[in-house]
């Protein structure tokens, strides 16, 4: 906002102060100055002012600052700028008015003056508005704009004579209104529009801009001033919808003061009398509403610890009188009575916050603050979730975090659970809650491939959102994609993923976790068929992993295979062991292998569960070396299993160790349809 410093000398004395000084100390108190700029023999100042501080937006705002920036006194404007308001519901005079929308308008306050002559503004007039960046017009609508930028609230003057029946309603807009405003635009009109209106049509839209058919000409003689308050948030909609911002809805927006109404449109009327003549009448003044001030105490003590000790409470008593709130002694602390213009201050941190700025923040010392210690409570899913992050991330994988709003039909691929609709969502893109991580991570998969990243390995660790009962309970999830090929060394031949990569992952987890997965084959329709399986830990499934289904894999727009799966990180947690220590060997232990041959529909994880179930002794380890799929013609798998024999108590032999090995092969032949090649045959 521009600034005159001739403007602000009628409001506090500025004597003795450069516009240097002036400059650094008005930015000192917030009100950062850009620019300064000569006006013929006046001094501009371009201050850049916050957009809660609506109260600085003027020359007597400012000045209220100045005036306890410096120490000085805040002249009164040279006429009186108080009158009673008259009861609620209506009003007497030549000029009705009524307020039939107290929920957009608190108060409206209207002033006849009738045998003005339109001219142009005097020189005084005339500079100042130039020097604040606005063109001169006429007198009466000069004065409005003048009286705004004096006092910080928006006027409005009406030709009497083009308002009918001398009647106004504040009242909404109806449907299919029109008006026609003082830009030359047709504007329209809806229900949440504050309107203007005479007792024929609309005139203004309330708090933004008045309209063509009531505007002062050369001709009027008679004019109504409208000196009003409107609810902030239908100014700001009404504004927004029609792409329309004056300087009357920019303050509006922000919430001008809701009783000095009265004392504007008496000083303009002052104004209008010396400028255009003709004899005015009293106030017209009505309330739907009454707002009053606030009361706030500032402790002592919170004083004490935001200033370090540096700021007393006599600083802050003499500060806010000089704000113009009237502020005294109670108690521990200070009792405030915060005018209505500063709407910006609610609480006590506020009133600290005006001390400060005013005392100035580079001089509180720098003190460390005092801290306190409490009971740690763990947030044991948190962990959990941090743990799963560590794991995937040392297995090469990188994180990603995607919206838990997706497209509903998302959810529909992976689950048919019902899902959580948004209403009133932004796009159907963000419709629904999330029943799944993976849509998420399958668009980072599109995204990375489209810029040329074939080969990737991503993560993410969330929650997704499921109805229960009556209410919504979210869940832990950890999921991960693997596409395109691997390889552990920028030298090494790289190879597609495999089904094994993706469940050795899930395997890592639940080692983690040291939770014993039981994995067995599946059919879920988001994974393909053939190439999928389920853990469980007892009878409660934890994860799916496999490769993705050629019908989610189109719905995405990926033309190659995707491997995922999907960890209940709830129920690993949930089934956490206990640390245990187990004795390690001191003797070498003595490896072995054990080729089978079987039928495609005989799982792996039933062929470990038979070999444990045979008790073998020193038989401590058992894992999958090599498993081969023949030709999609085969009926048959070769399976290789890798097993490490070791004793506590002695160094075993070769030949006691075959012996062993091969009593194991022989008795899981009987036990089930397999036929045993390679060493243990």
């Amino acid at each position: 906002m521009k600034l005159s410093r001739d403007w602000l000398s009628d409001f506090v004395d500025l004597t003795g102060i450069s516009d240097e000084v002036l400059a650094a100390r008005m930015t000192e108190i917030g009100h950062a100055i850009e620019g300064i700029d000569e006006h013929g023999e006046d001094t501009v100042l371009d201050a850049e002012i916050t957009t809660n501080r609506i109260d600085a937006m003027s020359h007597l705002g400012m000045a209220r600052e100045l005036a306890a920036a410096f120490g000085r006194s805040l002249m009164p404007l040279a006429t009186e700028l108080t009158t009673p308001p008259k009861p609620k519901g209506g009003s007497e005079g030549s000029v009705r008015i009524v307020i039939d929308a107290p929920e957009m308008c608190r108060r409206y306050t209207g002033l006849v003056i009738r045998g003005v002559t339109i001219k142009p503004s005097s020189q005084v007039i005339a500079r100042r508005l130039e020097a604040a960046g606005l063109r001169p017009i006429n007198n009466v609508v000069d004065i409005t704009n003048y009286v705004m930028l004096a006092l910080g609230h928006p006027l409005h003057a009406f030709d009497l004579a083009l308002i009918a029946d001398q009647t106004i309603h504040v009242r909404a807009g109806r449907p299919g209104e029109v008006l026609k405003s003082l830009d030359g635009e047709m504007r329209s009109i809806t229900p949440g529009t504050v309107v203007i209106a005479d007792g024929r049509r609309a005139v203004a839209l309330g708090g933004i801009i008045g309209g063509a058919e009531s505007e002062i000409s050369a001709s009027t003689r008679d004019i109504l001033l409208e000196c009003a308050w409107f609810e902030p948030a239908s100014i700001r909609h009404t504004a927004r919808r029609l792409g329309i911002r004056t300087d009357a809805s920019y303050r509006f927006e922000r919430r001008v003061d809701p009783n000095d109404g009265p004392a504007a449109i008496r000083y303009a009327a002052e104004l209008i009398a010396i400028e255009a003549g003709g004899a005015r009448e009293e106030p017209i003044d009505v309330l739907s509403a009454e707002t009053a001030p606030k009361r706030i105490v500032l402790g002592n003590e919170r004083l004490r610890e935001s200033s370090a000790g540096s700021v007393g409470r006599g600083y802050a008593l003499e500060l806010f009188r000089h704000l113009g709130m009237a502020a005294e002694s109670s108690g521990d602390g200070i009792a405030v009575t915060v005018p209505t213009y500063r709407g910006d201050i609610a609480e006590e941190m506020d009133l600290v916050e005006e001390v400060l700025r005013f005392y100035g923040i580079d001089k509180i010392p720098a003190v460390l603050p005092r801290l306190t210690t409490g009971d740690v409570r763990r947030n044991a899913m948190a962990d959990a979730e941090d743990e799963a992050r560590d794991v995937l991330a040392a297995s090469g994988f990188n994180e990603v975090v995607t919206y838990s709003f997706i497209p509903a039909t998302s959810n529909a691929l992976f689950t048919d659970e019902p899902q959580l609709e948004v209403s009133n969502a932004l796009s159907e893109n963000l419709a629904a809650m999330r029943l799944s991580l993976l849509p998420g991570l399958l668009d980072t998969v599109v995204y990375n491939r489209g810029y040329g990243t074939r080969d990737g390995a991503l993560f993410e660790v969330g929650r997704i959102y499921r109805r229960a009962g009556d209410g919504v309970e979210e869940a832990h999830r950890a999921s991960l994609v693997l596409y395109g090929s691997i390889g552990s060394h920028w030298g090494d031949p790289k190879r597609p993923f495999d089904f094994f990569d993706a469940r050795g992952i899930v395997e890592q987890l639940a080692h983690r976790f040291r939770a014993d997965l039981q994995f067995e084959t599946s059919s879920l329709a988001w994974l393909r068929r053939g190439r999928q399986a389920v853990a469980r830990i007892g009878e409660r499934l934890v994860a799916s992993v496999g490769f993705l289904a050629p019908e989610v894999l189109t719905r995405f727009g990926i033309k190659a295979d995707v491997l995922a799966a999907e960890v209940d990180l709830g129920a690993l947690a949930g089934s956490r062991r206990a640390w245990t220590i187990a004795p390690v060997s001191r003797y070498p232990g003595v490896p072995m292998v054990l080729g089978l041959m079987h039928s495609r529909d005989l799982s792996y994880q039933r062929i470990v569960e038979a070999i444990r179930g045979l008790e073998v002794p020193h038989l401590h380890e058992l894992g999958l070396r090599d498993r081969f799929l023949p030709a999609d013609t085969a009926e048959e798998v070769k399976t290789t299993l890798g097993m490490w024999y070791q004793a506590f108590d002695r160094s075993l032999a070769q030949d006691e160790v075959a012996i062993a090995h091969q009593k194991l092969a022989v008795r899981l032949a009987e036990l089930l349809p397999v036929r045993i090649i390679g060493p243990g045959a």
